[in-house]
This record gives structure tokens, C-alpha cells and sequence, in this order.
């Protein structure tokens, strides 16, 4: 570690008392020494103006952590924006809410984060038919408690039926909003950061569903399967969302016990068994669509010109239908020019910059008509040619910055406006045409500060804490246009982030849209928002970046396979174990050894007694492992082998404790077993460990009452399993154990 040395190292007092010591050397004639003394009071103030310096010159301010954390390649994350899922109801004909509709939760604005298109049916019941009980579990929805989509043991030829009040719509595309219960001990792991800002891929299913209608046939009861669009549940493991479509006409049914009148069913039946977690159903949603706490003033969308007459852009989304528009379109000098909206083209001449909007009030879209080079300029071909820019027209005014005095440094106070979301903003400044009187924008880029920008670099930082935009000095940053009109804009800018964004259930209850159309319609949060939080301080970067680095992301030892392998994005990975120079097969490990080699041994939070990871997710393990892992390293994925342990014990107790041997059974099962529960730390039985009868006679002698052990043999079922000579059980290195019916003989003492 580098020597810090103390720069702050002489106080004030010892400045001014060295000083007046040196005055009979350096200067005699000076003989009053006094506080009142001019020279005196220079010395004071000398030394408390190097006592200031000296103590910011030991000191590592906020810009120097700031920079340090920049060497690291990381910077405070900016606030996050809550998330939630808002169901809408109250329809009775099909409805489309476009993209960023805007919602309210008191004061907190919540947007749509894409289109829905609503189905004016409602889900009435919900039933699961397992192949010993069939129950309606629709009370359960409405109350909010989680339940078994195809029973505990989801066994094959499980059913989970839905059904609605009235026929579901053919060919139209139908989404489902399925949560499923995510209150265990063992969360799902997240990936790190290998994916970056992709997307983790979807986990590997071994269980495998199917989705059908009851469909209108002479033959009576018929299923038929429905069209899935898509599927983000991975085979009901998962919270997600289906699409599908119904491509016939549908049959009521009566179904027991729902069987008061006949509705329309929707049935997801379990065709191949294989998960480690029973799926359990928190929620099922028609007309569920992702929020956003967002706040959008201006947004825009990009699109390409093919240079033939007659182009056409539609861009969707609440703001491109109700808001303002603005058409920009870039020339070959990466700036963009403001074309003209207007009613028809019929009146527009060949070299006129102007088009036409047309408003789908059905798809809530706008589509933008380009001229034909007659009545009409044609847009230049080439790739992002085309900017549509729609903007909230009673929040126009927060998009224009100011204009320019042409000086370096300039400031423009924001603090009014926001705070603003930094990912989206885009902003613009204006220069002018040469010889036209006209004006072009030129889209300048933000950035964190102007460290490493050149003179010509369009740059600007923005301070989302004291609500400042700051622009260059020509010589690192450019100054914007000088202007004596307002010539800097955003052409997008949304505000939102924070953990006020966080709110309760239900509280997102109101659409903040005037549209006639919606009238009577309903919407609310069936689950809390989550995922908001503040902008991150200093402190709490330096925190995340020690834990960032400390994280494994090359699989090199047997630590580093194992804290991989438990944080594979999808899964819950309940216990790990990764045996170096080890290949499925081998007999005599450890004295025989395979180089190169590495086993890794899954175990998945289950509730059942021997958690079993299927194939799909082995593979799933196997290929997150697979993008950490060294070239020269040949990686298995295998599950762990499940060693029965029967205890059969004779033991001698007080005579009051006679009838305790279900007691000693608990204590036995406890500890034999291969994952621990959520109230103890304990992971379970170690991978390999051999079952020693000492380990028995320990945990039974530590019970109150009893007085000794007489007796004790263990018996052992599994594979590659041994017993001694001694009685002991050795296990495989992958091996873990479970209770078998543990045969307990309690004796009184008084009875010897």
C-alpha cells in the first residue's frame, strides 16, 4: 500500500509561534511583538490562510472521488424509476391504450410502456384439476393469497382452467398477465454483469405446457390449442406475460364446481413434468400492461428515407396522437431542418419542406406523408433521416433551455423544470442558414464532464442535483451559436426516478388522459411498485464498485464456480458444490484425478424433500458457466445423488421422556437433510461428508432427558455409496443425504 503522508501536519498556533520566534533573528529592530502590532496581525493572517490551504491540500474532495471512481469505469447511478404492472377494466369493446398513457398515484406519474389493446372480457373463475382433487380457486385471486397452478406435486395431466364471462375475440391478439409467488428464501439470481445491457436468456425448461380453448364443436367437449404469440412464463416457471390468439369461434362450458352457468375456458394443461418449485400463482391479469413512473414531455422516433415519392412514417405512442408534432429531417451536414405540418400537400410546390399528419384515432398513431416531388419535397434516402418529435403541448415551455450569448461557460438553470431523467435527453441548438434567414439544429451529446472533450466536440453536462446545464469554453467543449432568440431545446425529455415512485397496492387508480373514448374505464396496481430509488451518492458508488470488484466473473477457482453457478440469472440455485479434476464416472476420486476437468454439482430451492434439478436446468447452469469459464477447462453440470439415511437406535432416557422418540426423529431429520430452512443458517449436510456414527450419538446425547445411547446402527441407500467396517457411511463426492423412517427405541432408567 502507498505511504499517505500528512500534508496537514503544522496547526496555526504553531505557525504564528515559530514566526515570532524568528522575528530577533530575521528582523531585531522589531521589538513590539503585541497583538496590536500591524506586523503582528499579517503573521495571524498568514498562517491561518496556509492553515486553510494545507488542510485542503490533505483532503480528497467529492471531485477527486468522483474521478478516481471514473478510473474504475463507474459513476453514481442515476436515480431508478419504480415499476409495476396496472391492469385496466371497465370495458365493454375493444380499446387500444397506446405506448406512454399517462396515470396518476397522487402526485406521482405513471406511464404505459407499451401498447394494450383491451379485450372487453373478464376472468370469473379459475379452477386446478390435479389427478386426485379439483378446486375453484378464484377467491383465492381476489384475496391476494398464492395458490398451485397444477397442485404441490404438479404432476402431469394437471389442468389449470380459466374461464371468462363472454367469448374471447378471434385472431386478435390476447395477453394474460401471470405472477407467480417470489416469497422463498432463496432468491433468483441475476447474472452479474456479464450480459451488460442485454438480456439475461430465458432459463431452460424441462417441464413443458400447452395452452387450449374449448371450441365450438358437434362432437361436445373439444379442446383446440390457441396461437401463441409469445410466451415470457418459460413454460409456466416464471412471472411473465402470453400472448396468444384464438383462431375459432368458442363453446361455453359448465365446469365443475363452477358449474352455476356456462362460461368461456381457457385451459393450460402440464404435458411433461420436470419443475424444481411448483408453480404457485400470486395473480392472473387480462389487460395488464408494465408502468413506468415517468414523466414524458417530449419524445421522439427515428426513421429511414428510401428517396421514393409518397414516404410514409407512423410513429404510436399517447404523446404522437394528442401531442404537438414537429417533423425534422437531417441533411448531409448531420443537422436537422423543422418541415412544415401541413393539412394537404395539394398546395405545396416541389422544393417546399413540408408534409402531412393523419391521426389513426383506432391504433392512437400518426402518420406522417412526405411529398411526391411535386407537391412536396422528397427527404433525402438514408438511414435516420426522419425525426418525429411529439411533445406534451402544456409542457412545451420546459423544453426551450435559452439562447446563447456566445461566452464560454455558460449556465442554464434547470432546478425550476426538474429534475430530469439524463438516459433521455436529447438536446439541440440551433445555428443559422447562411444567405436564408433560416435555422438548423445540430443534436450535441451529454456527457459526465469535459475531461476528454476537443474544442469542436458538441458537449454538455448536466447536474441533476443543483439543476444546472453547462456548456464548454471552446477549449475543452464547444460554445453553443451565439442568438438573440431562445436557440437550445430538448427534442426529448422525460423526469421521473426515485423511491417516492414506490407505491402502495392500488394506488396507481387514475388515467391522467382526456380521452371520451375512456370514459368509465378503470385501472389500478394489483402488486406495489417497485425498483425506484434515489440518485446514488458517492459513498454508496464506492460500496457498489467494492462489491463489483470482489465478484467473480471469471470462473477460475473452485469459489468462483460456485458463486457463478448460484447466481445463474432465472433460477433459484438453493446449494452449489464444484469438485475440481473430477468427471461424472470416476470411481476412486480424489487419488484418481482427471486434468482439466470440472464437475459442478446443482442443487435448486425446492419444497419437496429431495430437490432434483431437471435437464433443462442443468443446461441452463451449464451454459452461464460455459461464457465464465477457461478454454482449456471441459465443465459438467450434474445433479446431486440423494443418499438415504435410516438411523435405528436404542436409547435410555428419564422415565418422563419415555414417549419423546418423536422428538429424537426430528432432531435426526433436521440434521440429515440436504438443504437447511429459511430460519437457520445452515445450509445442510456438506456435499460428500461421510455419516459418521459419532455425528448420530452427538446430536441424540444433546437432547434433554436422555442419558445415553445403547444402541445405534445406520442403515444407507443410494448410489455409490459405502459402508464400513466401523458402521460409518461414506458417501460419493456429490452425494448428499436425507432421512429415511428413522426407528427409534426409548428405555427408561429406572427400567435397566
Amino acid at each position: 500500500m502507498l505511504p499517505l503522508p500528512d500534508l496537514d501536519d503544522r496547526m496555526y498556533e504553531q505557525m504564528v509561534r515559530e514566526a515570532r520566534q524568528a522575528i530577533p533573528k530575521l528582523l531585531p529592530q522589531w521589538t513590539d511583538e503585541n497583538a496590536h502590532d500591524p506586523g503582528m496581525t499579517m503573521i495571524e493572517l498568514l498562517a491561518w490562510m496556509t492553515e486553510m490551504q494545507q488542510y485542503y491540500l490533505n483532503r480528497i474532495t467529492a471531485k477527486n472521488e468522483l474521478k478516481f471512481l471514473k478510473l474504475l469505469g463507474a459513476s453514481p447511478r442515476e436515480a431508478l424509476s419504480a415499476t409495476c404492472e396496472v391492469a385496466f377494466t371497465g370495458t365493454d369493446r375493444p380499446l387500444t391504450i397506446p405506448r406512454g398513457t399517462p396515470m396518476r398515484a397522487y402526485d406521482q406519474t405513471f406511464e404505459t410502456d407499451e401498447t394494450l389493446r383491451l379485450v372487453p372480457a373478464s376472468l370469473e373463475k379459475v379452477i386446478v384439476r390435479t389427478a386426485t382433487a379439483v378446486g375453484d380457486f378464484t377467491s383465492n385471486l381476489k384475496s391476494g393469497i398464492a395458490f398451485y397452478a397444477f397442485g404441490p406435486e404438479a404432476a402431469r395431466g394437471s389442468r389449470l382452467f380459466i374461464g371468462f364471462d363472454r367469448e374471447l375475440p378471434q385472431n386478435t391478439d390476447i395477453v394474460l398477465s401471470i405472477r407467480l409467488s417470489e416469497r422463498y428464501p432463496v432468491p433468483v439470481g441475476r447474472g452479474g454483469d456479464v450480459y451488460g445491457s442485454e438480456e439475461p436468456p430465458e432459463p431452460i425448461a424441462t417441464s413443458a405446457v400447452s395452452w387450449t380453448y374449448a371450441c365450438d364443436r358437434e362432437e361436445g367437449e373439444s379442446w383446440a390449442p390457441v396461437e401463441t404469440v409469445s410466451d415470457t412464463t418459460s413454460q409456466l416457471s416464471r412471472s411473465g406475460r402470453l400472448t396468444f390468439r384464438v383462431t375459432g369461434p368458442m363453446r361455453p362450458l359448465a365446469m365443475y364446481p363452477a358449474d352455476d352457468r356456462k362460461r368461456y375456458w381457457i385451459c393450460c394443461s402440464l404435458d411433461r413434468e420436470g419443475y424444481e418449485l411448483s408453480p404457485k400463482l400470486d395473480s392472473l391479469c387480462m389487460n395488464a400492461v408494465r408502468a413506468v413512473e415517468r414523466r414524458t414531455y417530449s419524445e421522439f422516433a427515428l426513421f429511414h428515407s428510401n428517396g421514393e415519392p409518397g414516404l410514409v412514417c407512423e410513429m404510436s405512442g399517447y404523446w404522437a396522437y394528442a401531442g404537438k408534432l414537429t417533423v425534422q429531417v437531417r441533411d448531409d451536414r448531420d443537422r436537422w431542418r423543422d418541415w412544415q405540418i401541413v393539412p394537404g400537400l395539394d398546395r405545396c410546390g416541389p422544393d417546399d419542406a413540408c408534409c402531412a399528419a393523419e391521426r389513426d384515432l383506432a391504433a392512437r398513431s400518426v402518420r406522417i406523408r412526405f411529398g411526391d416531388g411535386t407537391n412536396g419535397r422528397i427527404p433525402q434516402p438514408g438511414r435516420d433521416r426522419i425525426r418525429i418529435v411529439a411533445i406534451d403541448p402544456e409542457e412545451e415551455a420546459r423544453l426551450w433551455v435559452g439562447r446563447s450569448d456566445g461566452l464560454p461557460e455558460q449556465q442554464f438553470d434547470l432546478s425550476r423544470s426538474g429534475p430530469f431523467r439524463k438516459r433521455d435527453m436529447v438536446l439541440q441548438v440551433a445555428v443559422p442558414v447562411a444567405g436564408t434567414g433560416e435555422r438548423s439544429w445540430e443534436d450535441w451529446e451529454r456527457v459526465d464532464d469535459f475531461d476528454r472533450s476537443l474544442p469542436t466536440d458538441r458537449h454538455y453536462v448536466y447536474d441533476r442535483t443543483e439543476g444546472l446545464l453547462r456548456f464548454g469554453n471552446n477549449e475543452q467543449g464547444r460554445i453553443p451559436a451565439k442568438s438573440d432568440v431562445p436557440n437550445i431545446r430538448f427534442v426529448s425529455l422525460t423526469a421521473g426516478g426515485g423511491q417516492r415512485g414506490n407505491v402502495k397496492v392500488g394506488m396507481v387508480d387514475t388515467i391522467a388522459a382526456d380521452v371520451p373514448e375512456w370514459a368509465g374505464l378503470k385501472v389500478a396496481n394489483a402488486a406495489a411498485a417497485t425498483g425506484g430509488a434515489e440518485e446514488e451518492t458517492i459513498e454508496e458508488a464506492k460500496l457498489r464498485v467494492q462489491r463489483e470488484l470482489s465478484a467473480p466473473t471469471r470462473a477460475v477457482t473452485v469459489e468462483d464456480y460456485e458463486a457463478i453457478a448460484r447466481d445463474t440469472p432465472g433460477l433459484r440455485v438453493a446449494r452449489v458444490k464444484a469438485i475440481p479434476l473430477y468427471r461424472p464416472g470416476m470411481k476412486d476420486y480424489p487419488r484418481e484425478k482427471a486434468a482439466g476437468q470440472m464437475t459442478v454439482v446443482v442443487v435448486p430451492y425446492s419444497e419437496r424433500e429431495k430437490p432434483t434439478a431437471g435437464p433443462g436446468f442443468l443446461e441452463t447452469v451449464r451454459r452461464h458457466l460455459d461464457r465464465h469459464r477457461l478454454l482449456a477447462t471441459e465443465l459438467h453440470v450434474i445433479p446431486a445423488a440423494y443418499i438415504k439415511i435410516t438411523v435405528h437406535a436404542v436409547v435410555v432416557v428419564e422415565p418422563e421422556r419415555k414417549e419423546d422418540g418423536a422428538a429424537i426423529a426430528g432432531v435426526l431429520r433436521r440434521l440429515l437433510r440436504p438443504i437447511g430452512h429459511g430460519e437457520s443458517e445452515d445450509e445442510g449436510w456438506r456435499f460428500g461428508r461421510s455419516v459418521h456414527k459419532g455425528d448420530i450419538y452427538g446430536a441424540i446425547s444433546k437432547l434433554k432427558g436422555v442419558v445415553y445411547v445403547q444402541d445405534l446402527w445406520i442403515d444407507a441407500e443410494g448410489p455409490s455409496v459405502r459402508k464400513d467396517g466401523g458402521g460409518d457411511i461414506h458417501l460419493p463426492p456429490f452425494g448428499l443425504v436425507y432421512s429415511g423412517e428413522h426407528e427409534i427405541e426409548l428405555i427408561g432408567v429406572t427400567d435397566l
